[in-house]
């Protein structure tokens, strides 16, 4: 990997990879959200957004694997969907104060109109994307085309060891050079033109919507409080902590790419071929990755979130699951960015470097990674806290009332048992419940 010859094929693996994980994390999440309540508007809204998230973040799927030329009519169509799902999503992001409103939005609380969100949303999204495609005169200029890049055959390189790639097109997009080197030869991959500056502006409107969208859940949470709503709050609070990693860190790349605008006159990853000066095209790379990034990171921040949101009282224990899971990401994901950084850093200072990099950032992690796991999780608990169904709570209130002399008797442990037993509450989670009470009881008599 160096970015100062273009040379990035690794992180765009590691990118590929992370999304179609990301990309199966969302779609599992979206279909337990519609599993739970299948007939409720607001799973059902909330489901669609996360299929839609879930489509964006595969935005690199094609370069996983080596594919062919005959793959870019695919590619055109996913890219087509891509685009749709990022109108949908501006729309989706709005549309939350139907489910949590405030003051001014009340008549967004409409069954007539909440209750058909989940496909008008959807149908409105197609229709605005096709009659961009049509007033753009086809695909080309609407969402640009995408290049194969083919660097795999046989080639004799010159005296500097470049070789002229093998370049194939989609229909109308305009041509251009490039160059395989022997080094890093043999590769392939896809490279996707940016099309109209409409589409340009589709890739940055979701964060001034998410920014919206954040404004308004921060008001329906303070709203629902005040009325005594506290499950309606808890759920906007959720959402307001969504929107706003998304708004916060979508935010900073969208800097990068008004800077990329700026500087290359398009967000294009064909524009690399023309870019002769060195730091420039560092700066590009930056740029770009950083943007690719900010589409996982947040697109999974707002999937735990929402989902949490959303079933955190209808669930058992999804709340603790989520937690777990939100921690193991946090601390799998930093971690193996760091290592990639520490491997790649030292292998560019010292030839073979990269395991001294590797062991360097390993070794803290791994003998660190209780208290690094414990300042996560507690991180998580502040994002995500305890939640419990009506059965967990009623089997709490019976346990609160078996320890007022904090000593359960035998009758009492056999009452608990059947209450559980009617509750449908197995023994892991009676453990859990009875633990974390036990936890609540210590910390107030300190």
């Amino acid at each position: 990997m160096d970015f100062s010859i273009g040379w990035t094929m690794g992180l765009t693996h590691i990118i590929s990879l992370l999304g179609l994980i990301t990309s199966i994390a969302l779609f599992f999440l979206a279909m337990l959200i519609i599993r739970a309540r299948p007939k409720a508007a607001e799973n059902r809204f909330m489901c669609i957004l996360l299929l839609a998230e879930s489509w964006r973040v595969l935005a690199q799927w094609y370069n996983l694997i080596p594919l062919g030329p005959e793959f870019i009519p695919i590619i055109q169509y996913y890219r087509v969907g891509w685009y749709f799902c990022g109108i949908l999503c501006i729309m989706l992001y709005i549309s939350t104060i139907a489910f949590y409103p405030t003051k001014r939005t009340k008549f967004m609380n409409k069954d007539s109109i909440k209750n058909n969100l989940w496909w008008v949303l959807p149908a409105i999204s197609a229709i605005l994307l096709a009659s961009m495609i049509t007033a753009n005169g086809g695909l080309q200029d609407t969402i640009g085309g995408t290049m194969h890049v083919d660097c795999s055959q046989d080639m004799v390189f010159d005296a500097d060891g470049n070789h002229p790639a093998t370049l194939t097109y989609s229909p109308g997009m305009e041509e251009t050079t490039g160059t395989c080197t022997k080094e890093l030869s043999p590769y392939v991959f896809f490279v996707p033109e940016a099309g109209s500056g409409l589409s340009t502006l589709l890739l940055i409107t979701p964060v001034f919507s998410a920014t919206i969208a954040m404004f308004m859940m921060r008001s329906a949470w303070k709203l629902s409080k005040s009325e005594g709503r506290e499950d309606d709050a808890n759920e906007a609070r959720s959402l307001f902590i969504g929107f706003t990693g998304k708004a916060t860190i979508k935010g900073m790349a969208v800097i990068s790419i008004i800077a990329t605008t700026v500087m290359f006159g398009r967000f294009n990853l064909a524009d690399m071929t023309s870019i002769e000066n060195v730091d420039q095209l560092v700066i590009y790379f930056y740029c770009l990755y950083a943007f690719l990034f900010s589409i996982l990171l947040t697109g999974m921040f707002e999937g735990f979130m929402f989902t949490y949101a959303i079933l955190k009282n209808d669930i058992l224990g999804i709340d603790e699951k989520l937690r777990q899971a939100f921690s193991t990401t946090i601390f799998a994901g930093f971690g193996g960015i760091l290592l990639i950084a520490a491997t790649e850093t030292m292998e560019s200072y010292i030839p073979g470097g990269g395991l001294v990099g590797g062991l360097i950032i390993g070794a803290p992690l791994i003998v660190l990674r209780k208290p690094i796991f414990s300042a996560i999780n507690s991180f998580s608990t502040m994002l995500m806290p305890e939640a419990f169904t009506k059965a967990e709570l009623s089997y709490i209130e019976a346990y609160e009332i078996a320890m007022e002399d904090r000593i359960i008797t035998e009758e009492q442990r056999k009452f608990l048992k059947l209450q559980a037993k009617t509750l449908g509450l197995d023994q892991e989670r009676i453990e859990y419940i009875e633990s974390w009470y036990n936890s609540n009881l210590e910390n107030e008599e300190e």
